[in-house]
């Protein structure tokens, strides 16, 4: 059974190219582009559920920007789930959107809460949580590309939000870096399993 957003996820125009989504690597600020992905994820989310489909570079440079004094990022690591959801939050209530986020799930009910939320037309932004506890540990997660024969490894990455916009079966459709990859379900079912889903999770959001 397919599950998935009624209406195109936010695109950026960079030039003639149109993103899925955005990228902390666009921006020049260092701690940002190493670790602003929690805060896109949570921008494009907020596009989604405001109806603002396309924007020029500028247009989301600029939205980005003004978002982000409500995600305070530590230096080097980021943002954790409970600030994200704080942040998110924050930022619903201020442009008026009747949805509230919250962060985690139990690990056997995260598919369940993943089905729930892209049928209520909400983006779920989910967690690729780091290493843990040996953070300097080396396992990632592998991100996969749609090929005309099935799908080819893309990336692999550890310590990392994305944006889930669809899920197909055994795959996640997702927005990570500005491109549309997926996600093994076996594969994330495995990561959380060795890492644990206190940060290997998503964040809930739900309509009042």
């Amino acid at each position: 059974m397919t599950f998935e957003l009624e209406r195109p996820y936010p695109r950026i125009r960079t030039g003639e190219t149109l993103s899925c989504g955005g990228s902390q690597n666009w921006f020049e600020d260092a701690n940002f582009h190493a670790c602003g992905c929690g805060v896109v994820a949570c921008a494009d989310t907020l596009l989604y559920l405001t109806g603002r489909d396309e924007l020029t570079w500028e247009e989301y440079d600029s939205y980005v920007n003004q978002l982000r004094r409500f995600f305070p990022l530590i230096p080097r690591r980021g943002i954790d789930g409970v600030r994200l959801a704080m942040g998110m939050n924050a930022c619903l209530r201020r442009a008026g959107v009747p949805v509230r986020a919250g962060w985690s799930v139990s690990g056997r009910r995260f598919w369940e809460r993943l089905e729930r939320q892209l049928s209520d037309d909400l983006p779920a932004i989910v967690a690729i949580g780091p290493n843990f506890p040996r953070l300097w540990g080396g396992e990632k997660l592998t991100l996969y590309r749609k090929t005309d024969g099935g799908y080819a490894e893309a990336d692999r990455t550890k310590g990392h939000f994305l944006t889930a916009t669809g899920l197909d079966g055994e795959w996640m459709r997702v927005s990570s870096w500005g491109r549309e990859l997926y996600i093994a379900r076996r594969d994330y079912e495995r990561y959380m399993k060795a890492q644990g889903a206190l940060f290997t999770n998503l964040l809930r959001l739900r309509r009042l």
